[in-house]
């Protein structure tokens, strides 16, 4: 067996052997009889050779420029199709927002809040501002439901220290040394100063008082993630001076012996105990007492002594969305730049409130005209500035009024000024920033509230311009439907990696592939015009 050097030395002998034979070899060949005998030369092989590379090979980077092409011509035309479905609900679907600029990426900073919560065991507040539509905790609770679902989260976040109307979703009551003072009722309500807190309301306490939180257990199926408490918050003013205690329930598992197979009994018990010491931060105008349980409880009784300014009692889980509704009787949301701003802003920040939803118009619709709709719209615009100072992390959603209807001669008619007052209120929002919801559209434009009051069961009241609870949570899961198109969409281009950059290049594809077909037929039709001619 021949060693691999001596094979290479016997192939380079051979290829030696070649050469000598093409470079002695005549021009002409050896010419026998008929046939004339032929050998290469060297430089007619490498011109050859050379030739054959210089025509038909390809450049490199152009085969994989080309490559990447087809490659992203076949992973935008997937993307488009997804994208387009969601841009057409953006566009022109009943339930969609109004977005600053149309972009419908306008929710992105609030879901990424949301997603962060679990991971950094926060809980983060949707502050939902509205009139009466809102009273006894309607339409709030069906957001809060959907949205702790999906995010996590428990309890009926922040909740006014005196509770005049009764929530459908939390048994609230106070008693003791309380005094009630609110912005947007008469004037006789007011404190006679601006400390009112994130609420617009708050609570003088003189002595001794208590104020108890607990689920309502005849709504335990329908509600069922309100009703837990892992996190109680105390809002009160800095130079309070206060004494609190809190009881919970806690659960407690004994054994009491064992079973015929000598496994051990359990037996579960529930008591009341005293949740300990509060940890308490101040700022500048805010104290706040936070205690962090370590069981989950369905009611929460806070015991206090002193004085001070009570601004809320918040109940919410261990990480996880909480929704804060705030039901003003009467208001058309005007009160909001006579708030403290510095106290509100502390309150913001304490409560890490990252959506602020503004659900107002109702009551403007009766008296708004043609000669003080531009007075309106700078009212409103104050407000929503007001908002923004106090919190420029979070993003402000306003809602407008639902359809409304009046009696005129013998029937009911949607308020003449209702359309009027809705595009105000659009304009407002969308030029400071704000997304816009429209409930009017959403319910199916003018008339929809005389057709909501005679469905059955009936999703509106007679006086045809509340819901009743069917509609406020019909209501809801619609807004909630709407939200979570956007979350979606929020996931998809996340899921693929979908830049704004990379955003941008799809949509611009998706026009040029528009114009392609448009230009081969202008092209067509121009031959077939030659032709005839």
């Amino acid at each position: 067996m021949m060693s691999p050097l001596k094979v290479l030395l016997s192939i380079i002998s051979l290829f030696v052997v070649l050469a000598i034979v093409a470079v002695v070899y005549p021009d002409g060949g050896i010419h026998v009889g008929d046939i004339t005998l032929r050998y290469p030369k060297l430089t007619e092989i490498f011109e050859k050779d050379s030739g054959k590379r210089d025509s038909t090979q390809e450049d490199p980077e152009e085969a994989i420029r080309e490559m990447m092409e087809a490659t992203k011509r076949k992973e935008f035309a997937a993307f488009s199709d997804s994208l387009k479905y969601y841009e057409n609900f953006f566009k022109k679907g009943k339930t969609r927002f109004d977005l600053p600029n149309n972009d419908p990426t306008w929710f992105d900073r609030f879901f990424l809040h949301l997603e962060l919560a679990e991971l950094d065991s926060n809980v983060v507040h949707i502050v939902h501002y509205g009139d009466s539509q809102l009273e006894e905790d309607r339409i709030s609770s069906a957001i809060r439901e959907d949205l702790q679902d999906e995010f996590g989260g428990s309890g009926p976040g922040m909740m006014p220290p005196i509770m005049t109307v009764p929530s459908q979703t939390t048994s609230h009551s106070s008693a003791g040394a309380l005094s009630r003072y609110i912005l947007f009722g008469p004037k006789e309500e007011e404190a006679d100063h601006s400390r009112y807190g994130p609420l617009a309301q708050l609570a003088q306490l003189d002595g001794e008082a208590s104020i108890t939180i607990q689920r309502r257990q005849e709504r335990k199926k329908q509600f069922s993630h309100v009703g837990g408490y892992r996190t109680i918050k105390l809002l009160t003013n800095k130079n309070a001076r206060i004494k609190t205690k809190l009881n919970v329930n806690r659960t407690f598992i004994d054994t009491v012996g064992t079973d015929t197979e000598g496994n051990p009994k359990l037996k579960t018990t529930t008591k009341t105990v005293e949740a300990g010491e509060p940890k308490v931060e101040t700022y500048n105008k805010l104290k706040v007492y936070t205690w962090k349980l370590k069981d989950t409880t369905s009611i929460a009784k806070l015991y206090l002594s002193g004085y001070g300014e009570i601004y809320a009692i918040a109940a919410d889980g261990a990480y996880g969305v909480a929704v804060d509704n705030v039901a003003m009787r009467g208001s058309s949301g005007t009160i909001f730049h006579r708030i403290d701003s510095e106290l509100l802003a502390e309150s913001y920040k304490a409560m890490n409130a990252r959506l602020i939803i503004m659900e107002y118009g109702g009551n403007l619709v009766p008296g708004t005209s043609k000669s003080n709709v531009e007075y309106t719209k700078k009212l409103i615009t104050r407000q929503i500035q007001a908002i923004q100072k106090a919190n420029p992390d979070a993003d402000i959603l306003f809602i407008g009024p639902a359809d409304m209807a009046r009696q005129q001669d013998g029937q009911w008619k949607t308020y003449p000024a209702l359309n009027m007052t809705i595009r105000a209120l659009r304009e407002v929002a969308l030029d400071n920033g704000a997304a816009y919801w429209d409930m009017h559209r959403v319910m199916g434009g003018n008339g929809s509230m005389i057709k909501w009051v005679n469905r059955e069961p009936a999703l509106g009241f007679t006086d045809h311009i509340h819901f009743t609870r069917r509609g406020a949570a019909y209501m809801g899961d619609l807004f909630c439907a709407a939200l979570r198109m956007h979350y979606d969409y929020f996931k998809f281009r996340d899921r693929h990696n979908i830049s704004d950059e990379k955003l941008k290049d799809i949509h611009q594809w998706r026009e040029e592939a528009k114009e392609k077909p448009k230009a081969e037929e202008s092209k067509t039709e121009g031959n077939e015009k030659g032709v005839k001619k």
